[in-house]
């Protein structure tokens, strides 16, 4: 209260105090008392009285005042909540017995998932900087939403707000959430589908900066982060570098160390059993080998049990597997049919199982009567049925599944109710034809993803989405390559398969072809067959423009996929169609002739044709040259480009002051260009400062080429303080390279500190992005291991080799043609630190497969690959010479022997040194099988060799091998010495 309020409480009191004597006073006055002065006290008293009595009327007011702002604030508040909460997802159904799996009823007890749980709880805690958002991920069934909802369990009720985000309100959500006064948990499930979410993101992101989001929290759910969340680069900068922020959490299907799954299904048994008011059946459950199964499978096992036992069937042993969600599809299906009858729909089973697929395909969630309407009318048996019976149909599914807004929420879980939708497409033609003709967009795209993440689990899905995808791709190809980019390369590779044959239109194709985004590894396949066919229905003579364009692309497409030597082939041929084009038009088609040799020169270069990449290079920077004179402004950075790529051309051919002197003349353009320019420049600078310092390197000049790379790590780390999302990637690639010259120069454990840095910067990106930055990490880790063994710490490096080891086999199982080179490469290191820590058993049987794979890279592409087979039969020889595993050894040097051979022949300068050492191995691999005198041959041989080329090394190793045979069989030493050199034993070997 204030000071004037207080004086007028006190003047209340007085008033009131006087009032009373006055009314108590005056009627005991003496009645000799005048008549006037008694008057005058009774008017006083009644004055007193008076001014009290509109005191306390002034008091009312104002309490009844302040009462009415109460209630409007509370109004608005709940306003504003109301707000929020209109953007909420419906509650789910009770009805359905495939509803107990849902994770909004959480019928079985939260288990599990404790450090996912902490982290996500410190997220929402912190009161810090942090990022508003963050992805959870794994594939369907391993319990994302249930995470998510015992995660806002958790959270005190009285300071937070928690909303699941319906599909079209995420911005909506966000703006809510800034208006409601607590804080605010949203939850965007499916977030991979959501049109929306960038715009969301977008938002989200303007309350950031607006410093109005440390309230606010984002969980975004989704079965992967793969090519939709990597899009998101494309949005603006804000969205871009909020996506490049998010932490991702990925669920593995195990929910702890402390439970198997027969642990899992019987601990849920007793809760549904409960949920369905019966007796705990008794039943032994069993469980495949191999890959751990989801907990939603796990958990419909234990509802399968129960429902079986409702039916007086089951008890005794049960499989859990896949198969229990068709079992769980068998009691929803009765369910269905005893409604239906209820409900006097007049509808056979079957009908209704084709009704409920359709509303699932073509997801009538939030959609109004009229739209389920339309759904239901999609099954063919009611294409023509009366008003009544699809009004009645209609009201029967959503009662059974009730949605919002008069919409349905029909058959969850997701798993369910894509195996049930797919089961009725494969049986059911007509309904498969009428569930994609003529749909809009939105519903094609649901369609074919339920279709998509069926593959996982149903096995006819992909043979379901290659008939529907063949049967109409022109009208389909634009959804099923928005379902590709959110789902992956499942779908991807069979819209290739389908684009290689089904017949379509030249026009049609092209647009198709245009529509695939680049880069991108879940449509690489189908990007490449697309173009690929665009070019060969190309006619002869059809305007060489076009030719050249589409031979172009192919070769970009193709150089994704791996596939080199038709990469080159299509830009061998983009090259000669510009060069007809030059010859007739010369200054509309020179830039791109120039453009068409740099993309030539780098296929020439990836299969090995090192001599004629650098004289396509060349040619494209004598044109840039030319064109630079002409336009400066305009060409001077197609000339610096082309020369980095020339220098790596001329570096590649063992021309190393020549490549130097490119990157040197890059290097300076590059300078000049960003001080007039620095945003567009300065990435291109530091690029080139990378490019030049390896070719200080090689020419000798390490402490010249540390000075670069350090300059080009400082740049990096600048253009990384604006824009983390752009350039953080380049900072660690730096850092690589910053490390490998650091090592050169021998401050190793500088090196060390460098290289770990860059892997620590790829584990963040590859946890956001591990399609795009697994392959970085996995190099990172590769030069990490190898800075551990230069100082000595080999159990540590050989612990960082083994990831990288795992992380590109993972690799090159989903695409051999890009990484199976690098898996071989990290394998060959491993061998190495095993043999360095005594595991000889381990080091040959690595070895062994190092040089299977090269054994097949070779088959391919002998003149990059054969080098690499016989270096790793060598290490194989050696290794398994030590592990005792004689035979094997003496087989695989003979092999590399007979290779290095052949190369030494045609590139003595290069392979002649591999050459004399792998006489040694042959001569080491007999001896160890007591086969002293060939052995002793090679050794001699080995030794006259490395001597006349000054090969110290591999001499003295041939020497002490020779003595240490002369001293098991000195005769025979002896005699083979004679009969190669003509001379006698030299005093040293004797």
């Amino acid at each position: 209260m204030d000071g004037g309020g207080r004086w007028r409480l006190v003047l209340f009191v007085v008033l009131l105090v006087a009032s009373g004597v006055m009314a108590a006073v005056v009627p005991m006055l003496p009645g000799t008392w005048p008549v006037v002065l008694r008057v005058l006290l009774g008017v006083l008293g009644a004055i007193a009285a008076g001014a009290a009595g509109s005191y306390v009327s002034e008091v009312i007011a104002v309490h009844r005042t302040r009462a009415e702002e109460r209630q409007a604030r509370v109004a608005e508040v709940e306003s504003r909540r109301g707000a929020l909460a209109a953007t909420r997802e419906v509650a789910a159904s009770d009805r359905s017995v495939a509803g107990l799996l849902r994770p909004e009823r959480a019928v079985v007890d939260f288990i599990g998932r404790a450090d996912e749980l902490r982290r996500l709880r410190e997220w929402c805690a912190d009161d810090g900087p942090v990022c508003p958002v963050w992805l959870v991920t794994g594939r369907g069934g391993v319990g994302k939403t249930r995470l998510a909802l015992r995660l806002a369990e958790s959270l005190p009720l009285e300071r937070w707000e928690y909303q699941p985000v319906r599909p079209g309100d995420e911005v909506a959500a966000v703006k809510a959430a800034g208006r409601v006064g607590r804080r605010v948990l949203l939850l965007v499930d499916y977030a991979e589908t959501r049109p929306e979410l960038a715009a969301m993101l977008a938002e989200v992101a303007a309350r950031e900066a607006a410093g109005d989001a440390r309230g606010l929290r984002v969980l975004l759910l989704a079965r992967q982060a793969g090519e939709w969340w990597t899009a998101l680069d494309t949005e603006s900068d804000a969205t871009r570098a909020l996506a490049a922020r998010t932490p991702v959490l990925e669920l593995a299907a195990v929910l702890d160390d402390q439970r198997g799954d027969v642990e899992v299904i019987e601990e849920a048994l007793p809760f549904f059993a409960a949920a369905r008011g019966r007796p705990v059946p008794r039943v032994t459950f069993t469980v495949g080998p191999g890959v751990r199964l989801p907990v939603l499978v796990l958990h419909a096992a234990a509802l399968v049990a129960v429902l079986d036992a409702e039916q007086g069937g089951g008890g005794g042993r049960a499989a859990a597997d896949l198969g229990v969600l068709d079992r769980l599809l068998g009691h929803e299906r009765r369910l269905w049919d005893k409604t239906a009858r209820r409900a006097g729909v007049g509808v056979a089973l079957p009908v209704l199982e084709q009704v409920i697929a359709a509303a699932v395909l073509l997801d009538v969630q939030d959609a109004g009567e009229a739209a389920v309407r339309r759904v239901i009318r999609r099954v063919p048996d009611l294409e023509g049925a009366r008003e009544e019976r699809v009004g009645a149909l209609a009201r029967w599914l959503r009662q059974l599944y009730p949605g919002q807004a008069g919409g349905v929420d029909v058959l969850r879980p997701d798993l369910v109710a894509e195996r049930h939708a797919t089961d009725q497409l494969v049986e059911h033609e007509l309904l498969r034809r009428a569930c994609f003709a003529d749909q809009e967009p939105g519903r094609v795209v649901q369609a074919l993803t339920v279709l998509t993440r069926a593959c996982a689990h149903h096995d006819r899905a992909a043979e379901l989405l290659d008939e529907v995808l063949r049967h109409d791709l022109v009208r389909l190809a634009d959804a099923a390559i928005v379902v590709a980019v959110q789902t992956g390369t499942r779908l991807g590779d069979l819209l290739a398969g389908v684009l290689e044959d089904v017949p379509v239109g030249t026009e049609d194709l092209q647009r198709i072809a245009e529509q695939m985004p680049y880069p991108t590894v879940a449509l690489a396949s189908a990007g490449a067959a697309a173009t690929r066919r665009v070019r060969e229905l190309l006619p002869a003579d059809a305007d060489p423009a076009d030719l050249a364009r589409w031979s172009g692309k192919l070769a970009t497409v193709l150089t994704q996929l791996g596939r080199r030597d038709e990469a080159l082939e299509a830009a061998t041929e983009e090259v000669g169609l510009y060069c007809g084009l030059v010859g007739g038009r010369s200054d509309a088609f020179l830039s791109h002739l120039a453009a068409s040799l740099s993309n030539q020169s780098t296929c020439l270069s990836d299969v090995g044709r090192r001599d004629e990449a650098l004289e396509a290079a060349t040619e494209a920077v004598g044109i840039y040259r030319g064109l630079a004179h002409a336009r400066l402004d305009a060409f001077l950075p197609h000339l610096a480009g082309s020369l980095n790529n020339q220098s790596t051309c001329l570096s590649d051919v063992g021309r190393r002051d020549e490549a130097l002197e490119a990157a040197t003349e890059a290097v300076a353009i590059y300078r000049v260009l960003a001080e007039v320019q620095p945003d567009a420049f300065l990435p291109h600078l530091a690029g080139s400062l990378s490019n030049q310092s390896t070719c200080l390197s090689v020419v000798g000049r390490r402490e010249k080429a540390l000075e670069r790379a350090a300059e080009a790590v400082g740049i990096y780390r600048v253009l990384a303080e604006a824009r983390p999302d752009a350039f953080l990637p380049s900072v660690a690639g730096s850092l690589n390279n910053h490390s490998n010259h650091l090592s050169d120069v021998g401050r190793r454990d500088e090196a060390l500190e460098v290289v770990t840095e860059a892997v620590g910067i790829y584990r963040g990106l590859a946890q956001a992005r591990p399609d795009a930055f697994r392959p970085d990490l996995a190099r990172s880790l590769g030069s990490q291991s190898d800075r551990l063994g230069g100082v000595g710490r080999r159990d540590e490096a050989l612990e960082v080799v083994t990831e990288a080891v795992g992380i590109y086999r993972a690799l090159a199982d989903a695409r051999p043609d890009v990484f199976l080179s690098n898996l071989a490469e990290s394998l060959n290191n491993q061998s190495v630190y095993l043999a360095g820590a005594g595991r000889w058993e381990e080091a040959s049987e690595r070895a062994a497969e190092v040089a299977g794979v090269y054994r097949g890279l070779a088959e391919a592409r002998p003149d990059v690959f054969l080098p690499h087979l016989a270096a790793s039969l060598s290490n194989q020889s050696n290794f398994g010479s030590e592990a005792g595993r004689g035979e094997e050894a003496l087989e695989a040097a003979s092999e590399a022997l007979g290779i290095y051979r052949v190369l030494a022949e045609v590139r003595p300068e290069s392979f002649l040194s591999s050459l004399t050492e792998s006489f040694f191995t042959m001569g080491k691999a007999l001896v160890g099988l007591d086969r002293v005198e060939e052995g002793a041959q090679y050794l001699v041989a080995g030794f006259l060799l490395a001597a006349e080329h000054d090969l110290t090394e591999i001499a003295e190793a041939c020497a002490e091998l020779l003595r240490h045979a002369h001293a098991r069989d000195a005769d025979t030493v002896t005699a083979v010495w004679r009969r190669v050199t003509g001379t006698d034993l030299p005093q040293w070997l004797g």
